[in-house]
């Protein structure tokens, strides 16, 4: 099942268990085992996480706004 798209729902300030559902597969629910890389293009605009969950092998995509992307980068990295 290629092509999943999803858009975040968590504020820059939330705790980091909203992120972490914000990012959970669409499929099993799973917050945890999650990979994900962060995209940015070079103007920040247009950033999304490419995500891929280990324990149904499914990945799909997760647009972010600027803020949703920056705490990203800044606080949680690349897993």
């Amino acid at each position: 099942m290629r092509g999943l798209t999803d858009v975040a729902r968590f504020r820059a300030e939330d705790p980091d268990e909203l992120v972490t559902a914000s990012l959970a597969c669409p499929l099993c629910l799973r917050g945890r085992d999650i990979a994900w890389d962060l995209d940015t293009d070079s103007d920040g605009y247009y950033a999304s996480v490419q995500c891929e969950c280990a324990y149904c092998l499914r990945d799909w995509r997760v647009y972010l706004e600027r803020r949703q992307a920056l705490r990203l980068a800044l606080f949680w990295g690349p897993v």
